[in-house]
């Protein structure tokens, strides 16, 4: 689905409800690919933030997953 947004002076798009609401959450990242604005959703902070702790305390024991797992994990 295509929507056109506009941008408020301070430079905030606001995403509508049902695409925040088809993705389940509150964070998206943004990238720039050539002339384009790519914006994907990611998962609840807290849940990545407790992904990265027990990733740290895995590989503080010598067990651990590596920052490309995580990435595909998240979708970053």
């Amino acid at each position: 689905m295509n929507k056109i947004l506009q941008a408020t002076i301070r430079g905030q798009v606001t995403l509508p409800k049902a695409w925040r609401d088809k993705f389940g959450t509150q964070y998206f990242m943004a990238e720039i690919r050539e002339e384009s604005l790519i914006i994907k959703p990611m998962v609840e902070a807290k849940t990545f933030k407790g992904e990265v702790e027990d990733s740290w305390k895995e590989y503080k024991k010598g067990d651990y997953k590596d920052a490309e797992d995580l990435k595909k994990k998240y979708g970053l």
